[in-house]
């Protein structure tokens, strides 16, 4: 079993290993932060501007006409790859919607003063109006977006001419499905896989924030509002440390280990607090020092 694979249960030993493990990937920390950012600016990012309408009470309503694209750097890859699909033919509104409900998009007729989200549905594609019940099945399956409700195509069952379209549709596509592939699939999936790769390095970004409180860069804080001070790595130290040692009470945060304390000091094994937690286990002789 790998090292760090356990979760609820497990000795001291273990604990102070991936202790060890996780102070020193935290004091690493700033220069993993250096490496992600370039490489999200080697990826680049892609936007989609979408109209904007006024509604009866002048209110301005984002559409789902597309109305502009826009890359982040044309050196990018996605710029790159998009300029080499345009080149084949292809439209970049075809890939896909891109719709990022955590990025900050301009309006369409470049109105600084409106920059917010400006994506359809904020973003976000959810089931529309739809409702449950006990005895009967959903009553409704339209979506926010237009693009995708089922409605449009006499719902979301299959229908008796299903399969006579998909047939005509197999044997139109046969004869060129090679130049298909090379002039559209092929960069439209590493389009989209780009996208998900910058997508999850974003994500890896936002722990590494809330492990280390933001202390990497100016521009990224943590905001107590949307992180738990008490899941930052450090705070976890000291839940675990004081959990199965007695910390010094006068020195705020500090918890010396000490196998030689008296029971009931600083560093000796805290049976009080460990008595709490069943799957927690304090180690023996044997054991001292190991995370096996």
């Amino acid at each position: 079993m790998p090292a760090f694979a356990y979760k609820s249960r497990f000795r001291e030993g273990q604990w102070r290993a991936f202790r060890r493990f996780m102070l020193e990937e935290r004091r690493d920390a700033s220069a993993r932060y250096d490496v992600i950012k370039a490489e999200k600016e080697r990826i680049g990012e892609v936007y989609i501007l979408y109209g904007v309408e006024t509604d009866n009470q002048g209110g301005r309503v984002v559409t789902e006409r597309r109305v502009g694209v826009e890359v982040s750097s044309a050196q990018s890859n996605i710029g790159k790859l998009l300029a080499a699909y345009v080149s084949l033919g292809g439209n970049p509104f075809d890939i896909s919607m891109f719709l990022s409900p955590d990025s900050d998009v301009g309006t369409s007729d470049g109105a600084e003063a409106e920059k917010r989200y400006m994506q359809p549905g904020g973003g976000i594609l959810n089931p529309n109006n739809i409702k449950y019940s006990y005895d009967q099945s959903v009553t409704s399956e339209d979506t926010n977006l237009r693009k995708y409700r089922p409605s449009r195509s006499g719902g979301s069952g299959q229908s008796a001419k299903d399969n006579e379209v998909a047939t005509i549709m197999e044997r139109d596509r046969r004869w060129i499905s090679q130049e298909a592939r090379y002039k559209r699939t092929r960069i439209e999936e590493h389009i989209i896989k780009l996208c998900d790769l910058r997508e999850q390095l974003d994500l890896e970004i936002e722990d590494m924030i809330w492990a280390t409180r933001g202390n990497m860069e100016a521009d990224e804080l943590f905001d107590p509002q949307r992180y738990t001070e008490s899941l930052t790595a450090a705070n976890v130290a000291y839940f675990f440390d004081s959990t199965f040692r007695v910390p010094d009470g006068s020195d705020a945060g500090r918890v010396p280990y000490d196998n030689k304390a008296a029971s009931g000091a600083p560093g000796s094994v805290n049976l009080g607090v460990l008595s709490g937690f069943t799957s927690l286990v304090s180690d023996d002789d044997s054991e001292d020092h190991t995370a096996f």
